[in-house]
């Protein structure tokens, strides 16, 4: 069984640095899709309308495969992808990071830019709040009342969260499950119901 857990940021945070009279404004996001991150995009070009450039980069995917970054205008090179290596620091996904810049009227070359906007979206990402989160399966467990209080005692020594009891004339609970775990909860429920019970993936079409 592969990782089944991977590290985001809690919620939108915001970050600015001045370097050589210049200004950059960092701003990471929670982002899930590339739909999400174009809509997000868009709005940060509406509020800094009167900066030039606004490079970024983002992360998606539980197993981190979705990638990309744009230099927006500025020297091949100099930002998106620095961006893009802070992201990889912090071991994130599932993430945007837009880093705007207002000219101060120093140039500061290709390397200068680079280390700049290496060190504005590092400076961001080091505030945002870092959390876990568990790739989890759900699945349906069907099985007769008289095991209810020994299943229950299970689900909650072993942090099971139920998303759902639908328990009517036999027990119905909806729960998820983090995917390294499967395999032993599925085995350790038909120990403590004697094999009388049913246990499903939910599948969504």
């Amino acid at each position: 069984m592969g990782k089944d857990y991977y590290y985001t940021i809690e919620a939108d945070y915001k970050s600015e640095i001045k370097i050589q009279k210049s200004s950059f404004i960092a701003n990471a996001f929670p982002c899930v899709s590339k739909k999400a991150s174009i809509e997000i995009l868009n709005i940060i070009k509406k509020k800094y309308f009167d900066a030039r450039h606004h490079p970024f980069a983002y992360r998606i995917g539980n197993d981190y495969e979705i990638s990309k970054f744009s230099d927006d205008g500025e020297p091949s090179g100099s930002s998106g992808k620095p961006i893009l290596d802070a992201i990889d620091k912090y071991k994130l996904t599932n993430v945007l990071l837009v880093v705007t810049r207002y000219f101060g009227g120093v140039k500061l070359g290709v390397g200068g830019l680079k280390r700049a906007y290496f060190e504005a979206a590092d400076s961001c990402l080091s505030g945002a709040s870092v959390i876990e989160k568990l790739i989890t399966t759900q699945f349906v467990i069907e099985t007769d009342y008289r095991f209810i209080g020994a299943l229950l005692n299970y689900l909650e020594k072993t942090k099971i969260h139920i998303d759902e009891n639908s328990s009517n004339e036999k027990v119905k609970l909806f729960v998820s499950i983090r995917n390294s775990i499967i395999e032993k909860t599925e085995s350790d429920i038909s120990e403590i119901t004697n094999g009388k019970i049913n246990f499903s993936e939910i599948i969504n079409s």
